[in-house]
C-alpha cells in the first residue's frame, strides 16, 4: 500500500515541478454567481438533467481550464468506483501496482467516505468524516485513529482564484488525499501555465468525455491526459507521462462508475457502524456477501474461551447480555462463529466487571447487584461447563473477588453502605464464610483493611487506618494464623503478587518519575522494572506462568493517551505493545497460554475488544458474524 500514500504528495510534486508556483489556501467559497449544480435525472446513476455540454472538441485551452475551474459548482454529491495503476518507473519489469478505490463526497456538509484495497482484494483502508470529525480506520485489524476536521476545510463547492504563479488546492481533498478522489476536484488540474489541447471525444463509465492533454509551458511534450466529463469537467481517467510523453506512462486512474447529485445517507457517514465498511454500491451495502459463519465446536479449544459483555444503544434501556467466543478465533487462528450467549439469573443493568476466572479454569466467581436500587449484591460461582449459576454470599456492595492459587478459596471486600467495611473469604462451594478483618489479631485502630491478594492460602491485607497506615499482614484462612509481611510501613500502592505468590508488583514514583518494582514477600527490593516520566501505572496483570507483566502507563495528561507495556520479570524485553488514544483501558488479560493480551479500548468509533499478538505485536480488533461493530463491548476475560 506504500504506492497509495504517494498521490498525498503528489498534488504538490505535480505543481511544483511544472514551474514555478506558489502553492496557497483561498478559503473563498464558490460565488452566488457561480455555474450552480442541477439535480441528477431521476432513475438515472449518471445524467445531470438539463445540464449542457461544458466542453466539446472545439473548446480553446481556456474555455477548458474555466471548466475545470468552476467544476465542482457542477455537482452537490458525487460517487466514484474505480482503479488506480502505478506503473514500475525504473524499468525493470516489475508488474504494475493496481488499487481499487470508492469515493462518496458531501461538498454541501463537508462530508466524505473512502475505501481502498490492493486490487482484487476487499478493501483495507478506511477514511470518513461526518463534517465533524475524520477518522481513519484499518480493516484488517480495525485500529484507528481520529482527528477533527479543520474549519479551513468546509468549504463547499469551492472554486480556487486565479493569481499567475499561484495554486489553491481544494482543501476538502487535502483532508481526503486518495488517488481517485483526486480526480473529483479538476480545479486542481487547471491552475499552471500551460496549454490543453482537446484530442477525443469518448466515454468513460457511461459518461462523455473529452480527452484532452496538458503541457506546460516550460515542456514540449505533454505531461498528462486526461477524459474530462463533458458536462461536469470532472476527470473520469487520467494518464501521467514521464519524460517520453504517451510513451512513457507512470499512472493511470479510470473511474468505472460514477454517480451524481443521488441521495447519501447520513449513515455513510457515520463514525459508528454495525459492521466492517467494504466495497459496496452508492448506498453502502456490500458488493460481496458475508461467508456464513461457522458453528460452534464441541470439542475444548486449546485456548479456551474469551467471555464479555455486549451493550446496544437503546440509551435508558439497554440491552446487555454475557457472551462468549472460542479463544483460537479470538487469537485470529480460526474463523469465529456468532457469540454464544451465556443467560444470567440477574439482569445486566449497572457498571460490569469482567468475570474472574480461577487458576485451574473450571468456575468463574462474579459479584453483581440484584436488587433494583443497586444496594444488595451477591457472589456468584458460575459452572461453565452447564453454564449454571450458584449464590455463594450476598451483602450490600462486592468487589470483586480474588482466587486463592489452588481455585479452593474466594476472598472479597465487602461494605454495607454507611462506612463501614471487611474482608471475607469462603470455600467455592459457599462453605466457611469467614470475616477475615474482624479479629483481635488486627489492630482496631488498622481498619478498614484492604485485600492485596493471596500468597499460597495466605490473604494479604494493608491497613488503611489512620493509626496503623502502612502495616500489611498475612492471614491464613485455614486456622487464622496472623504475622507481619513487612518488617516497616509500606507506605506505596497497591500490589500485585505473581501466581506462585514468589514476587510482588507494585507502582512506585520517584521523583516525578512513574516507576514499575519488584519485591520478595519479606519486603526485600527486587528490582526496578520500568520507569516513565510522569504518569501513572495501573493495571498490573502477571501472565499465567508469572514470567512477564502487563501493565499500563497513563500519561500525566490523560487526553495523551494511554500505553499498554510488556516485561519479564527479570527486567528485560521492555516493549509498548499498544497504544490508547482515549486512555480507556481498565483490565488487562492474558491468553492461558500467554502469547496473546486481551484489552478493552475505546476510540470514535465505540468501544470495542483488542487482541495482541505478544510474537508479532501485531493487534487485531475483536470481530465476528452477528457482533453488530455499532455496540458497546465490555469487561472481557479469557478462560484456560
Amino acid at each position: 500500500m506504500k504506492k497509495v500514500l504517494y498521490v498525498l504528495i503528489g498534488l504538490t510534486v505535480f505543481l511544483s515541478g511544472c514551474g514555478t508556483l506558489e502553492i496557497s489556501f483561498d478559503l473563498t467559497p464558490a460565488s452566488a454567481a457561480a455555474v450552480p449544480a442541477v439535480p441528477a435525472t431521476p432513475g438515472s446513476e449518471s445524467a445531470l438533467q438539463g445540464s449542457p455540454d461544458l466542453l466539446s472538441l472545439d473548446s480553446t485551452s481556456e474555455e477548458i481550464q474555466s471548466a475545470m475551474l468552476e467544476s465542482a459548482t457542477r455537482w452537490k454529491t458525487i460517487w466514484m468506483d474505480g482503479i488506480v495503476t502505478w506503473y514500475d518507473p525504473t524499468g525493470s519489469g516489475n508488474p504494475p501496482q493496481v488499487f481499487h478505490e470508492q469515493v462518496w463526497i458531501d461538498q454541501a456538509d463537508s462530508q466524505f467516505r473512502v475505501l481502498l484495497g490492493p486490487g482484487d482484494d476487499p478493501a483495507d483502508t478506511f477514511k470518513v468524516c461526518d463534517g465533524i470529525t475524520i477518522l481513519e480506520m484499518s480493516l484488517p485489524s480495525g485500529a484507528s485513529q481520529s482527528r477533527p476536521l479543520p474549519d479551513f476545510a468546509k468549504v463547499g463547492q469551492y472554486v480556487p482564484p486565479v493569481k499567475t504563479g499561484y495554486a489553491y488546492p481544494n482543501p476538502i481533498w487535502g483532508q481526503i488525499g486518495t488517488p481517485l478522489s483526486e480526480l473529483v476536484f479538476s480545479a486542481d488540474r487547471a491552475q499552471n501555465d500551460g496549454a490543453f489541447e482537446p484530442v477525443a471525444i469518448e466515454s468513460v463509465a457511461g459518461r462523455q468525455v473529452l480527452a484532452v492533454e496538458w503541457t506546460s509551458i516550460q515542456n514540449e511534450l505533454p505531461s498528462f491526459r486526461a477524459w474530462l466529463d463533458t458536462e461536469t469537467a470532472v476527470i473520469l481517467k487520467i494518464q501521467e507521462y514521464g519524460k517520453g510523453g504517451e510513451e512513457d506512462v507512470g499512472s493511470e486512474r479510470v473511474v468505472n462508475r460514477v454517480a451524481y447529485d443521488k441521495p447519501m445517507g447520513d449513515d455513510l457517514f457515520s463514525l459508528q457502524f454495525s459492521e466492517m465498511p467494504a466495497f459496496s454500491d452508492i448506498s453502502g451495502n456490500p458488493l460481496i456477501k458475508a461467508e456464513p459463519a461457522p458453528t460452534v465446536s464441541s470439542e475444548r479449544d486449546p485456548l479456551g474461551q474469551v467471555y464479555f459483555f455486549t451493550s446496544d444503544h437503546e440509551y435508558g434501556n439497554e440491552t446487555v447480555q454475557l457472551v462468549r467466543l472460542p479463544g483460537s478465533c479470538v487469537a485470529g487462528q480460526t474463523p469465529c462463529p456468532e457469540p454464544e450467549t451465556v443467560d444470567t439469573p440477574f439482569d445486566l443493568k449497572f457498571s460490569l466487571t469482567p468475570l474472574v476466572w480461577s487458576p485451574d479454569g473450571k468456575y468463574a466467581a462474579f459479584a453483581y447487584p440484584v436488587s433494583e436500587d443497586g444496594n444488595s449484591a451477591q457472589l456468584f460461582l458460575f459452572d461453565p461447563a452447564t453454564q449454571s449459576w450458584q449464590s455463594l454470599a450476598g451483602f450490600n456492595y462486592i468487589d470483586p473477588p480474588v482466587w486463592s492459587a489452588d481455585s479452593n478459596w474466594l476472598a472479597f471486600r465487602v461494605q454495607d453502605g454507611l462506612g463501614g467495611e471487611d474482608i471475607y473469604v469462603l470455600r467455592r462451594d459457599g462453605s466457611d464464610l469467614t470475616n477475615m478483618s474482624a479479629s483481635d489479631k488486627l489492630p482496631e485502630d488498622g481498619r478498614p483493611y484492604m485485600l492485596s491478594g493471596w500468597i499460597t492460602n495466605n490473604l494479604i491485607l494493608r491497613s488503611g487506618g489512620p493509626a496503623e497506615a502502612g502495616l500489611v499482614y498475612l492471614r491464613r484462612v485455614s486456622d487464622g494464623f496472623t504475622k507481619p509481611l513487612f518488617d516497616t510501613p509500606w507506605d506505596k500502592s497497591d500490589m500485585v503478587p505473581s501466581p506462585d505468590g514468589s514476587f510482588l508488583a507494585y507502582p512506585d514514583r520517584n521523583d516525578q518519575r512513574a516507576l514499575l518494582k519488584l519485591l520478595t514477600p519479606d519486603g526485600k527490593p527486587f528490582r526496578e522494572l520500568a520507569a516513565f516520566q510522569g504518569g501513572s501505572i495501573y493495571p498490573i496483570v502477571w501472565s499465567p506462568d508469572g514470567t512477564q507483566i502487563a501493565f499500563t502507563n497513563m500519561n500525566m495528561d490523560p487526553s495523551n493517551g494511554q500505553d499498554v507495556y510488556i516485561i519479564g520479570r527479570d527486567g528485560r524485553d521492555l516493549q509498548q505493545v499498544y497504544r490508547s488514544g482515549f486512555g480507556s483501558i481498565n483490565s488487562l488479560a492474558f491468553s492461558p497460554d500467554g502469547k496473546y493480551l486481551l484489552l478493552p479500548d475505546s476510540d470514535v468509533t465505540g468501544q470495542h475488544i483488542y487482541v495482541v499478538d505478544l510474537s508479532t505485536l501485531e493487534t487485531n480488533m475483536l470481530r465476528a458474524p452477528g457482533l453488530p461493530l455499532d455496540w458497546w463491548w465490555l469487561a472481557p476475560s479469557w478462560r484456560q
